[in-house]
């Protein structure tokens, strides 16, 4: 694993949560940009070829639920589960009227887990999928919330889970802009100041396999880039993997 040393800033997991809890008011129109367009073409290629009707999901750092809501319309029950309230309280009135609305529940990370999702009160070996999309690059303890994952999956369980890609191209030019904006007061690309973790692949799939996890995929993707240039291994700034429980 890599840090974003070079924006080395020290700060609390709350720091994040608010961070991303004042953006739950426009985060349904960051669908609308090419660059999480990316994130819903990737998901559907995970799925494909998987019985999805009447299985357990978690979807671990919500938001808004749009790919909770993806995941219902496939047959999904699933569980959203987001650290900031904002963003609980946004994917609870745009569930309101859905059609697949008894198919889903939101629920603040919080409790014996403190504000974060590093802890999961989820009975053991009690799902059959999890989503993690975009959420470990802002954990203090990465690994712990993989430990959960694995706990709580049943063994076949699948994990979707994304995280920023070190090899990328784009990511170097992602931190080097936001070290800029600072050097000039400027809070560009303000993200990743709380993107802590990166990975390469090689990097990730071993974490993931010292967690009992078995990668059968993995796609390099994100950023408005073209999506022939997102595809290439030094490409895209997120890499998704698609591991399963063994």
């Amino acid at each position: 694993m890599n840090s974003s040393a070079d924006v080395s800033i020290t700060y609390k997991q709350s720091d994040a949560v608010a961070y991303h809890g004042n953006l739950a008011a426009d985060w349904e129109d960051r669908y609308q940009k090419r660059s999480f367009q990316a994130r819903l073409e990737v998901l559907e290629e995970c799925l494909q070829g998987r019985e999805l009707a009447g299985t357990e999901w978690l979807d671990a750092g919500c938001g808004t639920g749009t790919l909770t809501r993806f995941l219902a319309e496939k047959g999904c029950s699933v569980t959203g589960l987001d650290a900031a309230p904002q963003m609980i309280e946004m994917a609870r009135g745009r569930t309101k009227d859905h059609r697949q609305r008894k198919q889903m529940r939101f629920e603040v990370a919080g409790g014996d887990f403190a504000g974060t999702i590093e802890r999961l009160s989820n009975t053991t070996g009690s799902l059959d999928g999890i989503l993690c999309s975009s959420v470990l690059e802002y954990m203090p303890d990465a690994e712990q919330l993989v430990d959960e994952f694995a706990r709580v999956l049943k063994p076949g369980g699948c994990l979707l889970i994304s995280v920023p890609n070190s090899q990328s191209v784009v990511r170097r030019a992602q931190v080097g802009i936001y070290g800029l904006g600072r050097r000039v007061g400027r809070r560009w690309l303000s993200f990743i100041e709380y993107s802590r973790n990166e990975y390469s692949t090689a990097e990730f799939e071993a974490l993931l396999m010292g967690k009992d996890f078995r990668t059968e995929r993995v796609i390099v993707f994100g950023s408005p880039i073209p999506r022939w240039l997102q595809r290439r291994r030094l490409g895209g700034s997120l890499l998704m993997f698609v591991a399963v429980r063994t």
